[in-house]
């Protein structure tokens, strides 16, 4: 297995040389690595000039031929600036004077090398756009087995389900509380309905009430007919 299969279709030598760079990685040979994706660079810059392309032109040479076409989008800008990595990174692995086995920067030119080639898969060759949403996979050029990932029809499913519980979960939370706000007021109902024991009198004091009032009564209607 190999991060590049969508190249076996377009170019088998252009796959060749990225599986290579991946056998090189998985067996920590990192020099060789760095060297190879320059090389797989080096090849999708020529297939991609072309016809403009003279048979002295070096790499450099078709590098600046790229940069200097009009009308680039955001990937072949991607693309180029890739292509420009590789080169740097796989010339100082080659020139260098001391050997330098740097697995980050191997792995950095790997996906680099990734990228550049599904930008030429996709713009170059026809390839269809949707490969532009494959990822590198890591533990794939790590130990040569494809790593088990959802496709989008699962990761679309666990999403809708997973909303469906936040959903749920939300509607009960809310009936609950609903409840504990009716149970409240319905409490507060029957203190409010009930009589207020503080403001009963007490029985003499209405005895003393009637007593006063019948004298009242009596005294108006004594001054009143005696006359």
């Amino acid at each position: 297995m190999s991060n590049f299969n969508f190249l076996k279709r377009i170019n088998e030598n252009l796959f060749i040389i990225a599986y290579e760079a991946e056998k090189l990685f998985r067996d920590e040979y990192f020099e060789q690595c760095i060297t190879q994706t320059r090389r797989l660079a080096e090849n999708l810059c020529r297939d991609v000039v072309g016809d403009r392309l003279e048979s002295s032109e070096n790499f450099d040479a078709m590098l600046e031929l790229l940069k200097d076409t009009p009308a680039q989008n955001d990937f072949e800008k991607e693309f180029i600036e890739d292509l420009y990595f590789l080169k740097k990174a796989g010339n100082e692995s080659v020139h260098s004077l001391h050997v330098k086995q740097d697995g980050n920067l191997a792995l950095e030119c790997m996906h680099r090398a990734f990228e550049a080639a599904l930008n030429y898969a996709v713009f170059k060759k026809g390839l269809d756009s949707k490969y532009l949403q494959q990822q590198f996979d890591d533990e794939l050029l790590a130990t040569g087995k494809k790593t088990k990932k959802p496709s989008l029809t699962e990761k679309y499913d666990e999403e809708k389900t997973k909303n469906a519980k936040k959903r749920k979960n939300s509607k009960k939370s809310s009936s609950k509380s609903k409840k504990i706000k009716y149970d409240d007021e319905s409490e507060e109902d029957i203190y409010r309905n009930m009589p207020d024991k503080d403001n009963k009198k007490p029985l003499w004091r209405e005895i003393l009430e009637t007593v006063a009032a019948g004298l009242v009564i009596a005294v108006v209607y004594f001054l009143i007919f005696n006359k």
